[in-house]
């Protein structure tokens, strides 16, 4: 199975487009103290460059930093060469097209998820150990399926191409494996009439029977299947064996797509990464352009990971923070797999609970991460279909969690399209009716985040996170292509607006994600740049802000030194290296 929300791209685009903001939601944006401040205006240009870039996450950014003086490669105990990849590689089901680098890991057969099969690691990996360079199988996905569902173009897209033989016969060993369906099929009589009495593994049935059984109930679909086998038979497309295709196959392409794909394409080996909710590693986005030989993507770990432990992903990205009841609905529709309700998650984010008898005794960032779905204390239920509705006097209606999500997929849209203006235009061209806009969509997250706040009852919470990710996006959009707009005392309102997010969403991150993950270094970075900006601009206005170990102008300053060197230290450990990588184990 694969990460990254496969095909989150392809979702489909219903946002309404936004419309200007009277002059009084604009000035909204300069409410707060009345007096000037003091300071020259050259500190506003250090306040223009407080936020650094924020990746989009489809899959993650790639690492943008080299390895500093001070820092130690976290793959010093790891040595490989040609002979070991080409040893090591020869007994992965592509021993014809091995991945650019294996780290130290290997595939088992012998896991309790992901059908058995998946990574694990063979020796004790520090954070940020490279483990898996490769070059997608099938880079990116045709201009007619972006914006939709995941359906027979795709196929018809990987068809089309000149090595689609090849593609195929790779594609035999990704699940949901061709001689697998081929059994399945035959044991539960779909396609012969004595059906067999041997048992069908329930995720089996699940995950192939019942998936095709619908996909051959749609008329237009079967209609599709039939063209497909007519162009894959002129273009000469067979299976490895030599026999053409049949409607099941071109199934099981689809299902596997379904079951593999990232939004960069689809990847042999990052296929094999399991999914878990605690993962250890993460997925880099590919570097460089589709049509050149270096466009591959590299995954490395993200915290200690014992030898013999599952090296997993998160399937779903980008956003990656939604609730538990979003999470089990995209689960089940794209990987046909539910990481249950209260009791089954709480199991499937602990597994050592079989071991131990008790629940979180040997993971404590597991309970953070239940803890960060609890919403005024109680988890709350949900379905393979999604959130369940909340009885009230006036009938049935969504729960908070449904009603910040939805609230949030809008105002990401604006902001994507507020980029989209700001980027068409220089900051002296910037018209009020942009800066408007922007202005209210800053004020609007704040607003968001209170509410927000006081619904879910819970400051942790997850959805949370990423409300006060996008109040920094926000923040960022306004400081980044509006500064000449500003006031010196709107961007001090900015930053008094923007810490206490930065500071809330830093403990949470590392609460969920530890303390050694990128998105932990980029906001370390923020607080500290928001603090020095502050600092030099309205040193009382950061006072009165109150904020937790920063009670003291001297407080302020050892905690912007101590972030500053956080920062660095966790971007030591994601060192930009791929290449001397590669180097190292050709022949």
């Amino acid at each position: 199975m694969a990460s990254g929300d496969p095909f989150a791209c392809f979702g489909g685009d219903d946002s309404d487009s936004d419309s200007g903001v009277d002059d009084t939601v604009q000035n909204g944006i300069a409410d707060g103290d009345d007096s000037q401040s003091a300071d020259d205006a050259a500190a506003l240009d250090r306040a223009r460059h407080l936020v650094e870039a924020f990746n989009a996450n489809k899959d993650s950014v790639a690492p943008n930093k080299e390895t500093s003086s001070s820092g130690v490669r976290t793959d010093a105990a790891f040595r490989s060469s040609y002979e070991d990849q080409r040893k090591r590689t020869a007994a992965l089901p592509w021993p014809d097209r091995p991945p650019l680098y294996l780290g130290p890991m290997a595939l088992s057969d012998t896991l309790s998820e992901g059908g058995g099969r998946g990574w694990v690691a063979t020796q004790e990996l520090p954070p940020g150990t490279c483990i898996l360079i490769e070059e997608p199988l099938v880079k990116g996905w045709s201009d007619e399926q972006m914006g939709k569902r995941l359906g027979l173009e795709s196929v018809r897209y990987l068809l089309g191409m000149e090595n689609a033989s090849s593609i195929v016969k790779c594609m035999e060993e990704l699940h949901p494996k061709r001689r697998k369906v081929e059994d399945v099929l035959k044991v539960s009589g779909e396609e012969s009439s004595a059906k067999s009495d041997a048992p069908i593994d329930p995720l089996d049935t699940i995950q192939i029977i019942d998936m095709m059984a619908d996909m051959n109930r749609d008329a237009s679909h079967v209609q599709q299947v039939e063209a497909l086998l007519k162009d894959a038979k002129e273009r000469n497309v067979t299976n490895s064996d030599g026999s053409p295709l049949e409607d099941r196959d071109i199934n099981r392409l689809l299902l596997a797509m379904r079951y593999n794909g990232f939004d960069s394409g689809l990847y042999m080996h990052f296929a094999m990464f399991n999914h878990s909710e605690d993962n250890t590693c993460i997925k880099f986005r590919p570097h460089g352009e589709k049509s050149t030989s270096g466009y591959y993507s590299e995954a490395r770990t993200t915290r200690h990971v014992k030898k013999g432990e599952a090296l997993t992903l998160h399937y779903i990205e980008n956003p990656r923070e939604v609730s538990h009841a979003t999470r089990r609905k995209v689960l089940w529709d794209q990987h046909r797999f539910d990481i249950g309700d209260e009791d089954a998650y709480k199991h499937f984010l602990d597994s050592t609970s079989d071991k131990t008898g008790m629940l979180f005794n040997d993971n404590v960032r597991g309970n953070h991460i239940y803890e960060s779905e609890l919403v005024n204390g109680k988890f709350p239920p949900s379905s393979r279909e999604g959130s369940v509705g909340v009885d009230d006097s006036e009938g049935s209606d969504l729960p908070a969690t449904s009603n910040i999500e939805n609230s949030l997929d809008d105002l990401e849209e604006m902001i994507v399209e507020l980029k989209a203006i700001f980027m068409a235009q220089t900051e002296g061209t910037i018209d009020d009716s942009a800066f408007g806009r922007a202005a209210a969509l800053e004020l609007t997250v704040c607003e968001l985040i209170t509410a927000s706040e006081t619904a879910l009852g819970n400051n942790r919470h997850i959805l949370l996170s990423r409300c006060r990710q996008l109040h920094l996006d926000a923040v960022e959009l306004l400081l980044a292509h509006c500064s000449s707009k500003l006031t010196d005392r709107q961007s001090v309102e900015l930053m008094a607006r923007f810490l206490p997010s930065c500071q809330q969403l830093l403990e949470s991150q590392q609460r969920r994600l530890g303390n050694d993950h990128p998105d932990v270094a980029r906001t370390c970075g923020d607080l500290s740049q928001g603090i020095q900006a502050l600092l030099s601009h309205s040193p009382k206005r950061l006072l009165s802000l109150k904020l937790e170990g920063m009670k003291s102008l001297a407080e302020c300053s050892m905690m912007e030194s101590s972030m500053r060197q956080e920062k660095a230290r966790i971007e030591a450990l994601y060192p930009k290296d791929a290449v001397e990588i590669l180097k190292s184990v050709q022949k």
